[in-house]
This record gives C-alpha cells, structure tokens and sequence, in this order.
C-alpha cells in the first residue's frame, strides 16, 4: 500500500514553494498531495488561527479521503503541522516531518515588523525578504527562488488575509503544541531566521536529533531539494 504525504508550505509560500521536494518522490510509493494554504489560493479563514488552520487541513484530508497521511511542514507550515498532531492525532501518521521548524516563537524584532507583511507584494520588499532567508549558492538560485517566491504571492487572497496569516506566524511555534509523534527536524545549518539553539531545544524536547543542511539557509525547500527529500525517504524507512 501506498504511503501519502502532505507537504504544508510556509508563509509567504503556496504549494508552487513545496512542489520541488514533492517532485523527488515516486508517484508509484507515494501519493502525493501539496495543498495551497490561507492566504495562498482562492480560500481565505474566517479566523488565522490554530483552530482554524487544523480545521481546513482536517477537511482536506476527508475530502480527498487521505488515509493517515504523513505531514511534512515547512516553516509555518511546520506550526500547522504540529497543531494538527496535537488536535487531530489519529488523523494523521505517526511520523511528522518538519522543515526549517519555528523552534520558538520569533524575535521582537520580527513582531515587529509584522505589519509590513502587506508589502510583500511590492518587489523590492520581496527582494530583500528572499534574500535575507536564502543562502545563495549560485546567481541562478536566487534569481530563480526570487522569482518563484513572487510567483507564490500573486496567489494570496488579499493584502489583509497576508497581514493575518504574518501575524499568526510570529504568535506560535512548534513548542506551543504538545503531542507524540515521531519526529524529523531538517533545517539549514545557517538559518537566520531560526538559530541552531532554539531548534536543538525543541529536538530534544521531541526527543530526537536535527537534520542540518551544510550552507543552507531557511528556504531549504528551494535552496537543497533533493538532500531533503533523501533525508526524508530516509525517515520514513525507519
């Protein structure tokens, strides 16, 4: 039988930012599916939170008949990935995957600038977002992630929506949830976003060890696709 895996992107993103790691899996194995999350695609939440993300993955799993799939979450999607373990547990696998993980609730710094969420549409803030989350290898990478990234923002519901969905991001993190799952942690090993010690905490508080990503940064579904998905092929032999 067939395993399935829901891959959750992260804010900023829409299932254009997972496809790339989703397109290293065999068809024939997995059966793949790579939702569009509020505020990307054409549905919007009466309310961005823990309740109301966990209730539209919740549904998207019964509609499409999904049987105890696996969720790999990225960035704020490994927030949603986590709720959903805490509340609905017998929906989903035993395993969870967990990409470039909010450990911790993020700085005061990046609250802060949470209203400015609603410029992510103009190009230039883009731009420096992107960049500032990216470890460039190549001139090609950021051009192309630039790109993709901006591509993921045309599809946002709207400006406000985005505001919301920001706000949400820099509210929770994965330690906010409690439940029991096994875990895989694979991040960057230069994420700017998330340092190293906050993700070693939540590792050992879900008593396993993290992946790090050699000259990797926090957009490791752009920047290292394929060592993802290996470590994850990985994960789930075990």
């Amino acid at each position: 039988m067939k395993k399935s895996i829901i891959f959750i992107h992260g804010f900023r993103g829409s299932s254009l930012g997972m496809e790339q790691v989703a397109n290293c899996f065999d068809n024939k194995k997995y059966n793949i599916y790579v939702p569009d999350m509020p505020p990307a695609g054409d549905e919007s939440l009466p309310e961005y939170s823990p309740r109301f993300y966990a209730r539209f993955l919740a549904r998207y799993i019964k509609n499409n008949e999904i049987e105890k799939p696996i969720l790999v979450g990225h960035s704020m999607g490994s927030i949603i990935a986590a709720i959903m373990a805490e509340r609905y547990p017998d929906l989903i696998n035993k395993k969870l995957v967990l990409m470039s993980p909010i450990s911790a609730r993020t700085s005061k710094f990046f609250r802060m600038l949470t209203p400015l969420s609603v410029l992510l549409s103009n190009r230039v803030i883009s731009q420096i977002t992107t960049r500032f989350l990216l470890i460039p290898k190549d001139k090609n990478l950021l051009k192309k992630t630039i790109l993709l990234v901006e591509h993921c923002g045309a599809n946002y519901v709207s400006r406000f929506d985005v505001f919301k969905a920001a706000k949400f991001s820099t509210e929770y993190s994965i330690s906010d949830f409690s439940f029991e799952k096994e875990v895989c942690i694979i991040a960057g090993d230069k994420d700017r976003l998330m340092p190293h010690k906050k993700t070693d905490i939540l590792a050992s508080e879900l008593n396993t060890k993290p992946i790090y990503i050699k000259n990797a940064g926090h957009l490791i579904n752009y920047e290292t696709p394929e060592q993802v998905a290996k470590y994850i092929k990985k994960f789930l032999k075990t």
